[in-house]
């Protein structure tokens, strides 16, 4: 229903300023203009007219209906009708609100405001005035000048032209004097304003699922891969024991994956347990899924501008590698003060 095509009023929750926030980012959103009609309505007055909605619907049902009497079918006949007679219409087909509702209404009322960049243009009618700007609010909306104020416009260029064809005297300077153009009601145009998407409402980058379903694919298989080391060497002491007298740390090959994952030998020595899997052990798997999730996480984004076509981001083919240097990072960093 919303778009640029078309004129849609909504009448309804707007009295709260979060909602006409969330109307003007929807408006924004589909690249099409909105303003804000305010009917101001002192209190007084909505109470008032509410309490006279309370006594029309009291007195309509304290009225009892009139039952229709039977009458025999040979001697049902057909009365006149009146032509001159008319249904009585109510002045107000409003419902009431209740007086309590009412009062918690006019409480939670925001007023909108030109200092609120979602109430603008504003437009502020009094309850009592009959004719509100309608021709506004059109040229706000579209651009184009209302056909009521463009039609005026016509009538007054009439005798002004009219005078101009009449006059038979040529000036010498006319030849050279430059053109001037009159804009007429019926050609003249305002640019429409030009919106532009609000940032709350900007749509991510569409992320391709193949390639997220591969960055869930290869960061799976280093933690699996680690977990089968942790398997056959559950101790960092015999761990670093296999690696040799002069290694460095534990080093954890990963299938697809160039880089390692590489434990230091302080800090695997230092660890609160010597079990690597154990609770609280460096290769521990709530460690593990931890830090996977979170490297997800964060690079998400490179892997959406990837779908968007920029090939400078991270591709599919060096999740492994850069997941496993994620995790040698932050296993470096356990022994640092």
């Amino acid at each position: 229903m919303l778009g640029k095509d078309n004129f849609v009023i909504l009448d309804g929750m707007n009295y709260i300023k979060g909602y006409r926030y969330q109307l003007w980012c929807e408006a924004k959103a589909l690249g099409t203009t909105c303003c804000v009609v305010h009917v101001g309505t002192p209190i007084d007055q909505c109470v008032a007219n509410n309490e006279a909605r309370l006594n029309r619907q009291s007195q309509s049902q304290s009225e009892p209906e009139p039952e229709p009497e039977a009458q025999p079918q040979s001697e049902t006949t057909t009365p006149a009708t009146d032509t001159n007679t008319t249904a009585e219409k109510p002045t107000d087909p409003e419902q009431p609100y209740p007086p309590e509702l009412l009062q918690n209404l006019i409480f939670r009322y925001e007023e909108p405001s030109t200092h609120s960049r979602w109430d603008k243009p504003l437009f502020t009618v009094p309850w009592s005035d009959e004719k509100p700007p309608i021709a506004d609010i059109w040229t706000a909306l579209t651009g184009i000048s209302h056909p009521s104020t463009a039609a005026a416009e016509t009538e007054d260029q009439l005798p002004t032209l009219t005078s101009a064809l009449t006059n038979t005297h040529l000036s010498s300077a006319a030849s050279i004097a430059p053109s001037t153009t009159t804009k007429g009601g019926g050609s003249f145009r305002r640019e429409r304003p030009k919106i532009k998407p609000h940032l709350a409402t900007v749509q991510p980058t569409s992320t391709d699922s193949g390639l997220l379903y591969s960055m869930e694919k290869r960061t799976s298989a280093v933690v699996s891969a680690i977990r089968s080391f942790v398997v056959e060497n559950p101790s960092a002491e015999g761990a670093l024991a296999k690696a040799g007298d002069h290694a460095d740390g534990i080093r954890i090959a990963v299938p697809e994956v160039e880089t390692p994952v590489f434990v230091p030998a302080h800090v695997a020595m230092t660890a609160t347990t010597d079990e690597l899997g154990g609770a609280g052990g460096i290769l521990a798997v709530p460690r593990l899924q931890r830090l996977r999730r979170q490297w997800i996480t964060l690079n998400r984004a490179y892997v959406a501008k990837v779908a968007g076509g920029d090939k400078t981001s991270l591709g599919a083919d060096q999740v492994g590698d850069a997941f496993v240097r994620f995790l040698n990072a932050d296993f470096a960093g356990e022994g640092v003060a």
